[in-house]
């Protein structure tokens, strides 16, 4: 082989070794690039959308009139959730798949309150504070309350209601202890026991809300039972 061939060989094989140590130097810094992650100090914008690798919208941050507002979505675009500033303070909300709202949590009047839908979004439990301290209610398909669990003065209560709305049983403190009442279809206390001063005591009222019967203790210790027919006899 000729001097002058040789040399042009040398000088091509030269040429490649460079070209491929450069190739090698780019490619390190490329993948050392990617490995390293972004850090942003401060993003500023009106809004801010998410979305998934098929280009569906999955997150939402924006504004609203009242503050902030932040928005979950499924995979076919449906709200499951929410956050948002309210005009009473804040809220969130929680929806099925078939996109109903099914719990909510909100600021209320006194405090915060819980509210439970079902599948129709007809609530049938309610959680909330109250002046005198917090309520449980629990309602039917048709939204009418059919019982409540609560504070008031004396302590504790529960409430019981029929289908129309009327009351038909109670169970409460009271200011010698506890007391347990069973109402009329009208609404009026038919029948009542309660912690007395000198112990227990039963009473019966007519449909004209009158005592007709009442058992309890005495001072003495003893017990009495007391029937009313024109006037109290006692038996």
């Amino acid at each position: 082989m000729k001097f002058r061939q040789k040399l042009g060989y040398m000088c091509i094989g030269c040429l490649f070794t460079i070209a491929g140590y450069i190739l090698a130097l780019l490619s390190g810094i490329t993948t050392h690039a990617q490995q390293d992650k972004q850090v942003i100090d401060e993003i500023v914008c009106r809004k801010l959308t998410v979305v998934n690798a098929a280009g569906k919208e999955v997150a939402f941050i924006g504004a609203t009139k009242y503050g902030g507002i932040i928005a979950v979505y499924n995979t076919a675009e449906k709200g499951v959730a929410g956050i948002a500033a309210t005009e009473d303070g804040g809220y969130i909300g929680v929806t099925n798949a078939a996109g109903k709202e099914v719990v909510q949590i909100e600021a209320a009047e006194y405090g915060g309150g819980i509210s439970v839908q079902n599948a129709a979004e007809k609530r049938v439990v309610g959680i909330t504070a109250t002046e005198d301290g917090g309520i449980i209610g629990v309602t039917n398909a048709a939204e009418k309350g059919v019982a409540y669990i609560g504070a008031k003065e004396g302590g504790g209560y529960m409430d019981v209601f029929n289908t129309a709305e009327k009351r038909v049983a109670s169970i409460g403190a009271i200011e010698d202890g506890g007391g347990i009442a069973v109402y009329n279809a009208a609404g009026n206390e038919a029948a009542g026991i309660a912690a007395i001063e000198y112990g227990g005591g039963i009473s019966v009222r007519n449909a004209a809300k009158q005592g007709v019967v009442g058992i309890g203790a005495t001072e003495d210790g003893d017990g009495v039972i007391q029937t009313y027919k024109g006037g109290w006899r006692t038996h």
